[in-house]
């Protein structure tokens, strides 16, 4: 059977009571994921400034998101630069101001920090390169989950950046009426963040015997 959860806007958690309790004969497995896509960069704080005004660029999913946010920034009356990506090229021009740009936000998109007023910037940019994450993790509360090396976590599914779900049955450990779920997003390098979604979402847990 397929249970099917939702939650709004915010942590990606909830406690869903059950019809008919489930116990260690039981396993729960992930069918399908419906959360946005998987967060590609976090927030730059300060990432470009112009006659001293900093702009701060949001966690962002995509380079298109990059480029939208780049865009969309003003000083006063002015546009601060001009921005496309095709395929794999970034290009940002200058406006009619120089731009600053962080340290950090530069080396990710490969670019001098100074950017000279009217003038125009291009660099290759690989969303599987830049990103900060790796994948979704899918927590159970109580269930035997993956192994990792030395012990078993509660960890049921890893869903990818593409869509691919790496998932099979985990048995339950204990008598329960409740299953609590939680969702978190995983760094590259293994940190694990708590996710915020900017839009409800849905999941499919299959279980049976």
């Amino acid at each position: 059977m397929i249970l099917d959860v939702s939650g709004p806007i915010g942590v990606v958690e909830t406690q869903v009571a059950l019809l008919q309790p489930l116990d260690e004969r039981n396993y729960v497995k992930l069918r399908y994921l419906h959360l946005p896509e998987l967060p590609l960069l976090d927030k730059f704080t300060d990432a470009v400034t112009v006659n001293s005004v900093a702009f701060d660029i949001e966690e962002t999913s995509s380079v298109e998101q990059v480029v939208d946010a780049l865009d969309a920034l003003y000083e006063g009356v002015n546009r601060v630069c001009y921005v496309w990506y095709s395929g794999h090229e970034f290009e940002i021009c200058a406006g009619t101001q120089n731009i600053t740009l962080s340290a950090a936000f530069a080396a990710v998109f490969k670019l001098p920090t100074t950017l000279v007023a009217n003038t125009c910037y291009s660099s290759s940019v690989y969303a599987s390169n830049i990103s900060v994450y790796s994948h979704y993790s899918v927590v159970v509360r109580g269930v035997r989950g993956m192994w990792d090396g030395q012990g078993y976590d509660e960890v049921i599914a890893k869903v990818r950046r593409d869509g691919e779900i790496q998932s099979h049955p985990h048995y339950l450990v204990a008598h329960r009426t409740h299953l609590q779920i939680d969702v978190y997003a995983v760094t590259r390098v293994g940190e694990i963040v708590e996710y915020v979604s900017p839009e409800v979402w849905s999941l499919g847990l299959e279980y049976g015997t």
